[in-house]
Order: C-alpha cells, then sequence, then structure tokens
C-alpha cells in the first residue's frame, strides 16, 4: 500500500486510478443501476401481470357460471394462455364442470393441467386430493393412490387416507384398505369425515 507524503501526490494518484480504471468504474455503476432498475421493474411488471391475470379470471369465471360451451372454451383459452395459480384455478373449476357432465377423463385432464400451476403447498394438496377421487371414479386404483401420496399437510391426511383406503379396496386389498382407514381416524379430521371412516372400517373389518 502506497504512503503518499503530500496532497499533490493523493490528486495523482486519484488521477491515475481513474485514467487507468475509469471505464470499468462507469460500467461498473451503470450495471449497478441497471439492475436495480432492471429488478424494480421486473418485480412491477410481474405485479401488473399477476393483477391482470386475476382481473381475466374474475371475468371468464363469472362467464363460465353460464355453462355456456362459449365460456367453457374462453375457460380453457385462459388456462393455455396463463401460467399462474390464477390458471391453476381455473382448472380447478373446470375439472368440477367436467364431474358435473359426468365427463371424468376431462376433469382428470384439467386437474393435471393445473398441478404444477398451483403455487402454494394448501392447492397443490386440493388439486391431489381431487385427483385421485376423479381417478378413483375412473378405476384408477392406482393413479389415486399415487396422487394421494403427493398430499403433506397433516390437515388433508383423514381424507387422502379415506380416498386411499377405497383405492385399495377396489384393488381387492382389504387389510391395506382397513390400515388406511385406521389411519384416517388417527389423523385430523372433521366430525362427518370420522363418522365415514368408522363406517367403512367396521364394515371392511366385517367383510
Amino acid at each position: 500500500m502506497e504512503v503518499y507524503t503530500n496532497e499533490n501526490d493523493q490528486v495523482e494518484a486519484v488521477k491515475r486510478f481513474f485514467a487507468n480504471n475509469g471505464v470499468a468504474l462507469v460500467v461498473g455503476l451503470v450495471i449497478g443501476v441497471g439492475g436495480v432498475f432492471g429488478w424494480n421493474y421486473w418485480q412491477s411488471h410481474k405485479t401488473n401481470v399477476l393483477q391482470e391475470s386475476a382481473q381475466k379470471y374474475e371475468n371468464v369465471s363469472a362467464q363460465l357460471r353460464s355453462g355456456s360451451v362459449q365460456s367453457i372454451e374462453a375457460a380453457q383459452k385462459f388456462v393455455v394462455e396463463t401460467d399462474d395459480v390464477y390458471s391453476a384455478m381455473m382448472g380447478l373449476e373446470l375439472a368440477q364442470i367436467s364431474v358435473d357432465k359426468g365427463e371424468l377423463a376431462n376433469a382428470e385432464k384439467a386437474l393435471t393441467d393445473a398441478l404444477p400451476k398451483a403455487k402454494t403447498a394448501d392447492m397443490q394438496d386440493l388439486i391431489n386430493f381431487r385427483l385421485a377421487r376423479v381417478q378413483l371414479a375412473e378405476g384408477k386404483a392406482d393413479e389415486a393412490i399415487a396422487s394421494v401420496a403427493n398430499i403433506k399437510s397433516q390437515s388433508w391426511q383423514a381424507a387422502a387416507q379415506d380416498v386411499r383406503g377405497d383405492a385399495l379396496l377396489h384393488k381387492g386389498d382389504k387389510a391395506g384398505a382397513k390400515a388406511a382407514y385406521t389411519q384416517g381416524l388417527e389423523s385430523e379430521g372433521s366430525q362427518a369425515l370420522r363418522g365415514i371412516l368408522t363406517l367403512k372400517l367396521n364394515n371392511v373389518s366385517n367383510s
């Protein structure tokens, strides 16, 4: 490290420093400032996109209540063009419409497409649960078991084990079904669900 003996030496050192490093400093400053503005712009852009998506979702969802072919097509278009939580929510609505119509294959597709767009664990659990129920209704017991295995939250375990038990029973695995219903009763669940699990456990135990 240099030791400067007077102010002139210091001034000359500063001049030499900027002469040798000035361009790099300016470029670094531009990149740094640009990075800050770029980050702020990106955050603002994402917020604006999400707000626009929310508004479109509300509009399309309102139309979807009519059940018209046009509204369903608009909802499907929204799902394809959107890659956020609102797309996942729309997928849930489309799946419910398909279930009501008895179109289980369409419901399964809507839920499968919605799953990677779900941004929270709770929504992922909800989609996996509904997907498992649809798959079980289609007779796809193994797929239903795989879907409930992806449910992580403790608050969903009673419902998940209910579906898992039904799927195992569908496969002829009474012992597995009994274990699943028992595990469901040992998990958190509503009084109504506990009553259903108790009834199913008694039935499988006495069969």
